[in-house]
């Protein structure tokens, strides 16, 4: 059984070079400073991430061309796939907090309905229509996270629950306390290391948070996170905020 399948992610590693990661980052950071609207601040008005970058397609469409991410979509999300959303996270040094275990559920949909079903709880973040989408279209998407920097043990990495994806029907806080009671339901929390230019794959429904950085760390924590989903998944009459097509036809 493949890795994704089997344990709702994987590691792509290298998959840009660390010169690539710092051109990447510096851009990152002029959008968002020529854009306050899209930006995420802590209290201090430093920026710790970003919305509505998929516009700025000079940020992830070489890399997401990689052969191995291409057969990948291809093979998880299929030939009609889409980059759907595009976010930024930072952790700066020794200011990141941890994030308890957690599906990602949120989608960025053109526009609210009255009633929102079959999705649920619509807000709007940075001018954009969100809501929670149901567990038969997450289970069709793929999220990218590509790595800006090296995410080590003390700058607040990440941490997965291994085919937890696979029973998404459990909620967050009842797979927390399986896990402190009896931790092999389903499996014991995994932290995960990258490089700089590696690209960590995942289902959204896979349950997973990150650790709080060592306040004493020099090392910042930049991620680069796509959304990946079929074009024609969303029950009418939802529509994708956004939607970059792959162009993933199996004669290219």
């Amino acid at each position: 059984m493949k890795l994704i399948e089997r344990y709702g992610y994987r590691i792509l590693r290298d998959v840009i070079t660390e010169n690539d990661c710092e051109m990447i980052g510096s851009d990152i950071a002029s959008i968002l400073q020529a854009n306050a609207t899209d930006r995420i601040e802590n209290r201090e008005g430093g920026v710790v991430g970003g919305r509505n970058l998929i516009e700025h397609e000079s940020l992830w469409k070489r890399w997401i061309a990689d052969r191995r991410i291409t057969q990948m979509i291809r093979e998880y999300v299929g030939t009609n796939a889409c980059v759907v959303r595009v976010l930024f996270f930072d952790k700066p040094p020794g200011q990141g907090w941890a994030l308890a275990l957690h599906r990602d559920r949120t989608i960025a949909v053109r526009e609210h309905h009255n009633p929102p079903a079959p999705f649920s709880k619509p807000t709007r973040k940075a001018g954009v229509s969100h809501v929670e989408a149901t567990d038969e279209v997450l289970t069709r998407m793929l999220t990218l996270r590509l790595h800006l920097d090296p995410m080590k043990a003390d700058n607040g990495a990440l941490f997965v629950v291994p085919r937890s994806h696979l029973t998404a029907s459990i909620a967050d806080e009842d797979l927390a306390r399986q896990l402190a009671e009896e931790p092999v339901i389903p499996e014991e929390p995994q932290t995960i290391f990258c490089r700089a230019g590696d690209v960590f794959a995942m289902r959204p429904l896979l349950s997973h948070g990150s650790h709080a950085t060592d306040p004493h760390t020099q090392l910042r924590r930049r991620v680069l996170h796509l959304e990946i989903a079929p074009e024609d998944v969303l029950p009418a009459p939802y529509r994708w905020h956004s939607a970059k097509s792959l162009n993933l036809d199996e004669g290219r």
